[in-house]
């Protein structure tokens, strides 16, 4: 009885390490660098790439922009414009080195806005 308890043990410890969390998909964004007045914006397939090199899997993409800022009207001003895409939380610290904002609790999901891009 001992030894069935201890294997029993020793399956639930190690399924127990198993790393569940790269089920979960986060969102991460990143500026399209566009400047009012040009376009001259890196394109959703430019920003993707980082992605993609870093062999991060990219489960959908949109397009944004960031609600919680204003932005003066002024040719050469930032636009505000982001790329968002989701993509597994073990990734995570990968994008966020390439340059990426992960939503946290100080950049929750309501400083910005997904929208459809434009082609």
């Amino acid at each position: 009885m001992k030894i069935n308890y201890l294997i029993i043990s020793t399956l639930v410890i190690l399924t127990g390490c198993d790393d569940s969390d790269s089920n979960y998909n986060i969102d991460v964004y990143i500026s399209t660098g566009e400047l009012q007045c040009q376009e001259n914006g890196l394109s959703i397939s430019e920003t993707k790439g980082y992605l993609l090199d870093a062999n991060i899997e990219v489960k959908s993409e949109s397009c944004g922009h960031l609600t919680e800022i204003n932005y003066a009207e002024v040719c050469g001003g930032e636009t505000g414009n982001l790329h968002v895409f989701s993509i597994s939380i073990a990734d995570e610290n990968t994008a966020e080195n390439l340059g990426f904002t992960i939503p946290d609790n100080t950049i929750s999901e309501d400083d910005y806005e997904k929208e459809d891009c434009s082609v």
